[in-house]
């Protein structure tokens, strides 16, 4: 997961442990030596005496070491240069063996000693490399600033043990927390002073020693100051690129906010300029054509035939139908841009929003031509959590599209069934269908209506936004007899199971 850090210390040993091993090791050489010396003679053992030099030059300091190499050359001279037992040198032999061996011992117990601190160096360079990066993971993913600010704290005082802080000055000098423990000592002169000479204080730095902690500011853009409490193993040059890092993630994500809002912004002028144009182009238009046919119904100085009678009252009927439908789309469009924290979500029965939809069609004059078919389901009720408002909504403009583009005097069919894990709701008609490649795109302001085709195509748009509130889908394609077909796939839940979990 991001943020996790492998940060296992290495276990240190108490140094009585050491020095009680190094004790040892010299005692058994000297044991051995003084046992098989005939044996091994005393080159040998030198070289023995010279594994414990090297052992203390590793895992003790470099004083210990040549405190161990001055150890190995009395024992040497005194246990097996004659005269043994004394510490008196006989030949000029033995005085080049033992000054050999010393100087040996330094230089070994030296490039130990500096061995030993590249790695020390290279283990810290990893660690604190695993440590950025793991940091890095875990700031990416925040979606606020203070978000930001307590997860970086919380992932350095898990990793280091050290307490850690943000603290922002504000204009009256007045010292706000945005994250981790407040430090009460911490005084607000000494947090403006840092801001003012951008430079790091306190502990660990030459200003201000005394203020038991660390205050790094963020930047000279920023009014934050990073706190840093128990950090005596860090150096200064690691709080500052800790800092940085957190510093630079809380920038980023201000502007990525700033951005996000301008985007809302401009998507919201956007919106009340399409509402506009909607308004202008689907209302205006079929007000006109009822005003004039009303007009001449009106009108009793025309003589009208029964049959030009009835025809003005049918395209009356009509275009009150598209304005109710316009009407109704571009209500759902404010809703819809509300988002999720508008739908009035309930268990619906997919059947009785079937219904609802078929029965406004049916009781028009002349009744459209909808054939409704059922699936066979069993004797199990199905339910869907939705709003049942939006969905029938979303099932009219399919009906719409279809009538729009059937082939005359064609039937409309819809039709439910259960696929897989989705109950799948679907409008087919006999027509042209739709163009290969066709793909739902939102909806254009800027996009006028085809020649012959009204509305500004708002219907599709909304039904996929819909399906998308509802964790829907909807697809496009042909039906089984070559038909158009446009189906709504929802999640479902059997009634039995729901009345089970309840109980």
């Amino acid at each position: 997961m991001p943020g996790d850090f492998d940060h296992a210390q290495l276990t240190k040993r108490p140094p009585w442990q050491h020095y009680t091993v190094l004790v040892a090791g010299l005692a058994l050489i000297s044991g051995v030596g003084l046992y098989y010396f005939a044996a091994l003679g005393v080159a040998v053992i030198t070289l023995l005496y010279l594994l414990c030099v090297l052992w203390a030059a590793y895992f003790l300091r470099f004083g210990h070491a040549l405190l161990t190499a001055v150890i190995a050359v009395l024992l040497i001279n005194y246990c097996f240069i004659e005269p043994r037992y004394s510490f008196g040198v006989a030949s000029l032999q033995s005085w080049a063996m033992l000054t050999v061996f010393a100087t040996l011992a330094f230089m070994v117990s030296r490039a130990m000693q500096q061995l030993k601190q590249q790695r020390q160096q290279a283990q810290q360079a990893a660690q604190q490399s695993r440590f950025f990066q793991s940091l890095a993971e875990l700031l990416a993913i925040q979606s606020s600033v203070a978000r930001l600010l307590q997860a970086a704290c919380q992932h350095v005082q898990e990793v280091f043990g050290w307490q850690v802080g943000v603290v922002q000055l504000s204009d009256t000098d007045a010292l706000t927390w945005l994250a981790g423990a407040p430090v009460a000592s911490l005084q607000a002169s000494s947090v403006q002073w840092a801001l003012d000479y951008q430079r790091a204080i306190g502990m660990g730095t030459a200003d201000w020693p005394e203020l038991g902690a660390c205050l790094l500011p963020f930047g000279s853009a920023q009014h934050e100051v990073l706190v840093v409490v128990g950090h005596t193993s860090a150096d200064l040059h690691f709080l500052r690129l800790l800092t940085h890092q957190c510093a630079q993630a809380t920038i980023k994500l201000r502007q990525q906010i700033a951005l996000a809002q301008a985007a809302r912004d401009a998507s919201e002028a956007d919106f009340k300029k399409t509402l506009l144009t909607a308004l202008s182009h689907d209302m205006r238009t079929p007000l006109t054509a009822i005003l004039g046919a009303a007009n001449v119904l009106a009108d009793g100085d025309i003589a009208l035939a029964p049959a030009q009678a009835t025809q003005l009252l049918q395209s009356i009927q009509a275009e009150a139908s598209y304005l109710t439908q316009a009407t109704e789309n571009i209500l759902t469009l404010v809703k819809l841009e509300a988002g999720s924290s508008s739908l009035h979500l309930d268990w619906a029965s997919p059947q009785e929003v079937m219904q609802h939809v078929a029965q406004r069609y049916l009781q028009r004059t002349p009744a459209v031509r909808l054939q409704m078919t059922l699936s066979e389901l069993g004797s199990q009720e199905i339910l869907f959590k939705a709003d049942a408002v939006l969905v029938a909504h979303a099932l009219a403009n399919l009906i719409d599209n279809a009538l729009q583009w059937r082939e005359e005097g064609s039937t409309i069919e819809i039709a439910m069934s259960l696929e897989a894990s989705s109950l799948v709701l679907s409008v087919r008609n006999q027509g042209p269908g739709f163009p290969p490649g066709f793909v739902i795109s939102a909806f254009e302001s800027s996009k006028s209506a085809a020649a012959g085709v009204r509305g500004f195509g708002l219907g599709l748009s909304i039904v996929q936004t819909v399906m998308q509130l509802h964790g829907g889908q909807i697809e496009i394609g042909s039906s089984a007899d070559q038909r158009t077909e446009v189906r709504l796939l929802l999640p479902f839940v059997y009634a039995a199971d729901l009345i089970k979990a309840d109980t």
